[in-house]
């Protein structure tokens, strides 16, 4: 049996873009061992891409942390857990955030968005009086809460990937965006806004059949959160958190005494439900070993659209599944 296992490891940047062949850059693979017996092994990368190769034991041992570091004017990465294989590589992508980046919407403009995600369009239509306005107002957010957008583009991009026992997605329902009226360019509506749209979290209507779907999917890649107020979303009566992916999952949120009813593009009556959907860092306390290796990532604030963007595309790439792509990119200041 080899005594040795080979990581490929890549890097990428805040556009999800393989750095260049020249890059220069530092690894550090931990074994899964007791701390006493535990070894770091340190490689020096010279390309974006390479394969390392660390001890493999047939054992807990075999369960890796990997820290990057040392790329100019960016930040660390990590990973954890990275499990080997005497059999054949494991393959780790890792995203490096640039110190004091900006987040860049170019292609999340409006016309891009209409084409790219049209039923994330049409929620936002939905929310406003038409869809010049939604158009204006959408603009206005990119400008003065580009945060806040951020997080409502990542969050309804992992929606759309969720597939619920009935085989829909939960964007497959109706959902109304119910962003405040008025003349978006008036620091008033931008003060209405930050009520139901901010960096961690926002609050909108989704049909109310999606209820029964979610609660189906309760032990079927989600988890039911009991007394969700006790973790801070006031006013709410359920919630479901998926547990797919080690970080960065998805948390359904539903406040049953706020519904209403909306018409659909058919003038059909639709009954809502106010939802508050947001993702979290972390699916379980196990997952928090990865605030041991970057911690500079993580504060003791809101969630960090940017971070939560990280770990998930990380999460869907160490999952194998569809590329999480928000349509934002995170670059150098």
């Amino acid at each position: 049996m080899p005594d040795t296992a080979n990581i490929v490891i890549n890097a990428y940047d805040g556009s999800r873009r393989l750095f260049p062949s020249t890059i220069k850059w530092t690894v550090k693979a931990s074994d899964g061992r007791p701390l006493a017996a535990r070894k770091t092994t340190e490689f020096r990368m010279k390309t974006g891409s390479s394969v390392v190769t660390v001890p493999f034991f047939d054992n807990f041992g075999d369960r890796y942390t990997v820290l990057a570091s040392g790329i100019k004017g960016y930040d660390d990465s990590a990973w954890y857990p990275v499990d080997v294989s005497d059999k054949k590589p494991v393959t780790l992508d890792l995203l490096f955030l640039p110190k004091n980046g900006t987040l860049q919407f170019a292609n999340a403009t409006w016309s891009k968005l209409r084409t790219a995600r049209p039923a994330l369009a049409d929620m936002i239509v939905r929310g406003c009086e038409s869809a010049t306005a939604a158009e204006e107002k959408y603009g206005q957010v990119i400008e003065s809460r580009p945060e806040s957008l951020a997080c409502f583009l990542n969050v309804m991009t992992a929606v759309a990937d969720i597939r619920l026992p009935s085989g829909k997605s939960p964007a497959d329902y109706y959902w109304n965006s119910a962003w405040p009226q008025g003349d978006p360019k008036d620091a008033a509506w931008a003060r209405s806004l930050d009520s139901v749209m901010t960096q961690d979290r926002f609050f909108c209507y989704v049909q109310e059949t999606i209820l029964d779907d979610v609660r189906a999917a309760a032990g079927h890649g989600f988890s039911k959160e009991s007394n969700p107020e006790a973790w801070g979303h006031i006013g709410a009566t359920e919630s479901y958190k998926q547990n797919q992916f080690d970080v960065a999952n998805v948390q359904l949120t539903f406040h049953g005494r706020d519904t209403t009813t909306f018409a659909d593009a058919n003038g059909v009556p639709v009954k809502c439900v106010k939802i508050e959907p947001d993702i979290d860092y972390y699916r379980d306390t196990a997952a928090h070993a990865l605030l041991e290796v970057i911690p500079h990532w993580l504060t003791k604030g809101k969630t960090d659209p940017v971070t939560a963007c990280a770990l998930r595309w990380m999460a869907a790439k160490r999952e194998g599944v569809a590329d999480f792509d928000p349509l934002f990119t995170i670059e150098p200041a």
